[in-house]
């Protein structure tokens, strides 16, 4: 389990998924048409590429840009919507939103799970609970994770952006700016947690952290 989305991510840097290509994980790639809300593909296979809902989709073209996947509907069809408050409904299934009409657009859909992962361990792990027990399905409202584990997971990101670039001055501006976003979320998170597995919380609890200090 992990406490954020690609889709959050596009949140803070709407075009993550293309210019942070390097440090992404390419799930499939190649060309299709669009035609509103639904993009099709004539080779390859969605579901066999494990593309998921909440993943991003980054077309190339007329309709240049990274876009939310909000369904998968077939092994060659998707879903997908600008950016938008009705994607994340307090009640009910999220509702696309045009992007547009074209064809033979290059596409390519990233994830960054890998990094989502590790930084949602992390908070587990800060939490006191041990991600190897599957402790995630202890905690009541992972949601209040969700600002931890994006702004863990972009400061990730650019870390690693900023360690391979030849002038990595502008990449330092982000990698600063998402370590105190970070650390102010990571201190305001307080997670609801069920310890007995009886669907209600026990009780509940702060992160905490180990700082060393030289002696």
């Amino acid at each position: 389990m992990t406490f954020c989305t690609d889709i959050d991510l596009l949140h803070w840097e709407p075009n993550l998924l293309r210019d942070a290509a390097f440090a992404s994980q390419t799930l499939l790639s190649g060309s299709g048409n669009l035609a509103d809300t639904t993009f099709t593909i004539s080779s390859g296979s969605f579901t066999a590429a494990h593309v998921t809902p909440n993943q991003v989709i980054v077309l190339t073209g007329a309709t240049s840009g990274c876009y939310p996947i909000v369904t998968v509907d077939s092994a060659t069809q998707l879903t997908i919507s600008a950016l938008y408050d009705g994607l994340f409904p307090t009640s009910g299934d999220p509702t696309a939103t045009s992007v547009g009409t074209a064809t033979g657009l290059s596409y390519v859909v990233r994830t960054f799970w890998p990094q989502r992962r590790v930084v949602s361990e992390l908070l587990m792990q800060a939490a006191g609970l041990d991600p190897t027990d599957d402790a995630a399905a202890t905690i009541i409202n992972p949601t209040a994770l969700r600002r931890a584990c994006t702004l863990g997971t972009l400061h990730m990101i650019y870390s690693a952006l900023a360690a391979a670039a030849t002038e990595p001055s502008n990449l330092d501006i982000r990698v600063q700016l998402y370590e105190q976003l970070y650390r102010n979320a990571f201190r305001n998170a307080r997670v609801e947690i069920d310890r007995d597995g009886d669907g209600k919380a026990d009780g509940a609890a702060s992160l905490n952290v180990l700082e060393f200090q030289r002696i």
